[in-house]
């Protein structure tokens, strides 16, 4: 399907006002730039829409490799929804798009989306060759007859609020800066499958949860975190790694629902992770392990006390 054909798809009733980007995570920034968005719309009477991506734009320029998501498409429509946006056009990022330039994309969105403005982030640049920066935006929108505003960036302890340095918080373990960045615990979710029963074994059942390797996972070790289960949140101790105790293998992402009986297989499950509280290690045995596990347990009754 041609990158008009797509557009095409979408025929709304009122004229627009648009924003564009990947918005993975819909951390801070965004939330910040799609408030923007929506109440600019409203003063002007204009149907407010989000124009993002099925897949990184990285994934179809030069040698690049698209980074780690940090939400699934869904859950970033779903995000971005609820922020308030009328609409959410997810477009595929093709060669034909990495190839259109800046003033023949805004000239599909005035004639497809009747876009009468944009609202950009502060490190915003599309069209071939990221020729479309801010001030070539704020020039073709005076010569065709759109607006331009410039969201500026969010600030958390110093540094600028962005998708590429939540991977690297969340790279190094770090979820707790990362929610600060977010407005929420980093999460993963997937469907429960057997395991070994290694925890099962030892007085602790885990849920291991299949996980998109597509996905930005936190390295190693034991979290304190939150167990979604159809809607209900439930304190979990999670470990991922490759259980060095008793051989290693493949890494997996392991659950423990604390005070939870009953099986967990083949139901979906979301895992909010609120703080890291150690390495994974390899324990003598396992009656040593099975004292550190109860040990951590405890540490995660404590830390998700006040949830």
């Amino acid at each position: 399907m041609s990158l008009e054909e797509e557009l095409s798809n979408l025929t709304p009733t009122a004229d627009t006002l648009l924003t564009i980007g990947v918005f993975d995570g819909v951390h801070r920034g965004h939330q910040k730039l799609l408030a923007e968005l929506v109440k600019k719309a409203k003063k002007r009477h204009l149907s407010s829409g989000v124009i993002t991506f099925n897949n990184h734009p990285l994934s179809q320029l030069g040698n690049h490799t698209a980074p780690p998501v940090l939400t699934s498409n869904q859950d970033k429509i779903t995000l971005i929804k609820s922020l308030g946006a009328d609409f959410v056009m997810s477009l595929d990022f093709s060669p034909e798009l990495a190839q259109t330039g800046a003033r023949e994309f805004c000239s599909l969105l005035q004639k497809n989306l009747k876009m009468k403005g944009l609202v950009l982030g502060f490190d915003f640049a599309m069209g071939r060759n990221r020729e479309g920066s801010l001030s070539k935006m704020e020039l073709l929108g005076k010569e065709m007859g759109f607006t331009t505003a410039i969201v500026p960036p969010v600030i958390v302890e110093g540094n600028i609020v962005s998708s590429t340095a939540i991977r690297y918080l969340i790279s190094g373990g770090k979820v707790r800066q990362a929610e600060s960045m977010l407005g929420r615990n980093y999460s993963l979710g997937g469907m429960i499958i057997a395991g070994k029963g290694i925890g099962q074994k030892l007085g602790f059942p885990t849920a291991n949860i299949k996980i998109d390797p597509a996905h930005a996972t936190p390295p190693n070790g034991i979290y304190a975190t939150i167990a979604v289960l159809n809607g209900e949140k439930m304190a979990a101790a999670t470990n991922i790694g490759i259980g060095p105790t008793f051989g290693g293998g493949e890494r997996t992402v392991e659950v423990h629902v604390l005070d939870f009986n009953g099986s967990l297989y083949g139901k979906y499950m979301e895992v909010e992770f609120v703080e890291r509280i150690r390495d994974e290690i390899t324990f003598s045995g396992a009656e040593e392990l099975k004292a550190k596990i109860a040990e951590d347990i405890r540490n995660v009754r404590s830390i998700l006390k006040g949830y």
